[in-house]
């Protein structure tokens, strides 16, 4: 019996990053809903994620809104910033289906770039201190570099939702449980290698 609850247990693992990772969904979500914390919320999302992927701090709570509370003006920029390019894609995409019908698919794949940078500068902004034009060029130099990483984030990202949103039956639940922080730490796990290389070579430079 001891040996179950044994938190070295592989399946006492499994269900304890389960919980960590509804646990931040739901801080996500509720912390999202004025719109304009979206985007200190998606960067203390990525604060946790980064850290469960690392292995390195098992509390999720309070550092959640530690970093909230630290990347707040940057991060509700770069928020801001992303929900209007979201916005114009959104209303481009319909009118195009009316007058210019040929270019949904070329907005489509605009939305899916501006999709894999802002996965990459939410990152950036958790991990590093760095200048909002500086964490955006970064982003985007990163998911040009890592290509075949940018895909899998993009593809992995666009899966889950594209699935949730089909089969709505299950998939508004599991969009409640870890819709949007099951994305998040699967990038973790594809971009800790990346920081760590980046690390290693300009240890002292600002990213």
């Amino acid at each position: 019996m001891r040996q179950i609850f044994d938190m070295d247990n592989p399946l006492m693992r499994t269900l304890s990053m389960v919980a960590d990772l509804l646990i931040l969904n739901v801080l996500t979500l509720l912390c999202s809903l004025a719109v304009v914390t979206a985007g200190p919320a998606l960067t203390a999302l990525y604060d946790r994620a980064l850290a469960m992927a690392r292995q390195e701090d098992s509390y999720i709570i309070k550092p959640y809104f530690r970093a909230f509370k630290l990347n707040l003006k940057k991060g509700m920029l770069l928020g801001l910033l992303f929900l209007v390019l979201a916005a114009l894609l959104y209303f481009d995409y319909y009118a195009a289906e009316v007058y210019v019908p040929l270019l949904r698919p070329v907005i489509a794949g605009i939305a899916v770039l501006v999709l894999a940078v802002l996965e990459y500068a939410f990152a950036l902004l958790a991990r590093y201190e760095n200048t909002l034009g500086g964490t955006l060029k970064n982003a985007v130099s990163l998911a040009i570099v890592y290509f075949p990483r940018t895909l899998a984030m993009v593809v992995f990202t666009l899966a889950l939702w594209l699935l949730c949103v089909q089969y709505m039956s299950w998939g508004s639940l599991v969009l409640l449980i870890c819709g949007v922080s099951l994305p998040a730490f699967v990038n973790a796990l594809l971009l800790n290698s990346v920081f760590a290389k980046l690390e290693s070579n300009a240890p002292n430079e600002e990213l």
